[in-house]
């Protein structure tokens, strides 16, 4: 009996088939508390996310500038209030709201605490009481921004049509901004190879009327020990065309278009100065191209290596020309027109993106800083792309410098780092900088703003190592507008090239300030995104 009550024994514990059962019935509580406790983790990190969410909207909510202190705790209460009630696992929520008010800004500070109703609150003692701090800040600075947008041939198509419709919508974003303590002023820079400034604001004084300044003229031949200045050229080519048909300012045929000012002051904010006549801009007049291979009058193309700029009969009326007080002749006098042998000849404007006559490439007129946003609405619809030339974005953010700077050209903008008043720059290029046109000719290239190539004023002859230098003044505008406390934006329509990719990550205020767009549909909200960035109420934590 013994023996067989020691075999049972030993089967017992050799048995396998209740073991799962023991275990279970061990396991099954160690798991529940697993789950419970893992689920009370859970509940505790969703609970703190739930009330900052609450905290950070009532802030929001009680941090506008305008809004009168009873107003502004109503608010904070309401939305926080409205917030956690949603939220069961919140309970005895409270927040409480500071707030520091200047002039032109208002700064609030919030903190909320709640329990957490939890499964084992007993093990997470003090930590199922949580709490959350939020803070936002709101200015009513004043705006000035301006936007440098790139008008060249490249953008011909959908590009244009987006640039125009993106330009359309952040001026829609401007004026909605802006209210009778936050004045919002914008601005229009358009420009090809050179910026047009006969437009809003311009004032002749600003220009080298007669020929003061050391590159007005350089490339025509001396009349009489003098060079011709290029706005009495204009005017002498004006003479031939009808008074009723005679078009630019003053009925001179200049359409508005200046050079860029010699050595340093190219990219120089420094006023015009008559005294000074380097500090003058030029007008900007694109000599006439020989009449290559026998074309007739106004023949025009966009050829890289040809020229491009036949406007007058390259025959000589040996009337005109004794008579002229000019002589019209370029440095290659036998090639280049000397004076127009009929009338009717010079073409000024084609209504084109490729353009012929002394005007070529010159894109629509700079608006200077203005709340009519009718106006920019207008100027932007009027924008289109503009063969030959060439790209300098260096030129465009020059102008878009001296459009936000307080003194002459213009006068409208506030005083650098003004207190209460926040400076935008927004930039947009399709391509990178170029010299372009008539490579394979005695001038290197088409007219630029600083000439033609072959005349020296990039450094050299080379259509690559000109575009570089190009893109060193660009940076150095970029310098100088950050250093001016400017924020500055920059996007590149499908061309997100490294060489651009680094240049422009480097203009922008920090390297996410710079915008690639790909998809040109996506440019207007870039442009919105970009605006509701240097506008918009932040929470600062």
């Amino acid at each position: 009996m013994r023996g067989a009550a020691l075999a049972l024994s030993g089967d017992f514990w050799r048995s396998k088939s209740g073991n799962f059962a023991l275990v279970l019935a061990l396991g099954v509580p160690a798991i529940l508390t697993a789950v419970a406790f893992a689920t009370d983790v859970s509940t505790l990190m969703r609970a703190k996310s739930n009330l900052q969410n609450a905290l950070d909207a009532a802030n929001l909510a009680s941090s506008h500038l305008g809004d009168a202190d009873v107003t502004r705790n109503d608010a904070f209460n309401r939305y926080f209030q409205a917030n956690v009630s949603n939220h069961g696992e919140l309970s005895n929520a409270q927040a409480t709201l500071t707030v520091d008010k200047g002039v032109n800004y208002v700064k609030t500070k919030a903190s909320a605490s709640a329990d957490v109703n939890l499964n084992f609150a007993f093990l997470f003692g003090d930590e199922k009481h949580i709490s959350v701090d939020a803070g936002a800040v709101e200015s009513n600075n004043q705006l000035e921004v301006v936007l440098v947008l790139d008008n060249t041939g490249s953008m011909a198509g959908a590009r244009i049509t987006a640039l125009r419709q993106a330009t359309t919508s952040v001026l829609d974003y401007l004026e909605a901004v802006k209210s009778p303590t936050r004045p919002v002023h914008a601005s229009l820079v358009p420009f090809v190879t050179a910026v047009n400034v006969n437009g809003p604001g311009f004032d002749p004084a600003w220009i080298d009327m007669d020929g003061q300044s050391s590159t007005n003229g350089v490339n025509f031949e001396p009349v009489d020990g003098k060079r011709p200045d290029h706005m009495t050229l204009f005017r002498e080519l004006e003479e031939d065309v009808p008074v009723s048909k005679r078009t630019g300012w003053n009925g001179t045929g200049w359409k508005g278009c200046v050079e860029a000012r010699p050595g340093t002051l190219n990219i120089a904010d420094a006023p015009p100065d008559p005294s000074k006549p380097d500090t003058l801009f030029v007008p900007y007049f694109a000599p006439d191209d020989p009449d290559v291979a026998k074309k007739p009058s106004a023949a025009y193309g966009n050829s890289a290596t040809g020229y491009n700029n036949s406007y007058l009969d390259d025959t000589v009326d040996s009337v005109k020309l004794a008579n002229s007080k000019t002589k019209l002749v370029g440095k290659n006098s036998e090639k280049v027109a000397k004076y127009p042998a009929s009338t009717n000849k010079l073409i000024t404007e084609t209504g084109s993106a490729i353009t012929i006559g002394p005007n070529r490439a010159c894109p629509t007129p700079i608006v200077p800083l203005t709340d009519d946003f009718d106006k920019l609405r207008q100027a932007a619809a009027q924008m289109t792309e503009w063969n030959g030339s060439g790209t300098n974005v260096s030129e465009g953010l020059a102008w878009g410098q001296r459009v936000l700077s307080p003194q002459p050209p213009y006068t409208d903008a506030a005083p650098w780092k003004a207190q209460g008043v926040k400076k935008v720059v927004m930039l947009l290029t399709d391509g990178e900088n170029v010299v372009y046109g008539a490579s394979g000719q005695d001038t290197k290239s088409d007219y630029t703003s600083y000439g033609y190539l072959a005349g020296g004023r990039f450094g050299s002859n080379n259509q690559t190592a000109a575009a570089r230098k190009v893109d060193g003044w660009t940076k150095d505008v970029c310098t100088q507008l950050k250093n001016e406390g400017v924020e500055l934006y920059t996007m590149v329509l499908q061309a997100d090239t490294p060489a651009n990719r680094a240049l422009y990550s480097a203009c922008a205020t920090d390297p996410s300030d710079y915008y690639a767009v790909e998809d040109p549909a996506k440019l207007p909200n870039v442009f919105k995104t970009i605006a509701n960035k240097f506008s918009r109420l932040q929470l600062t934590n």
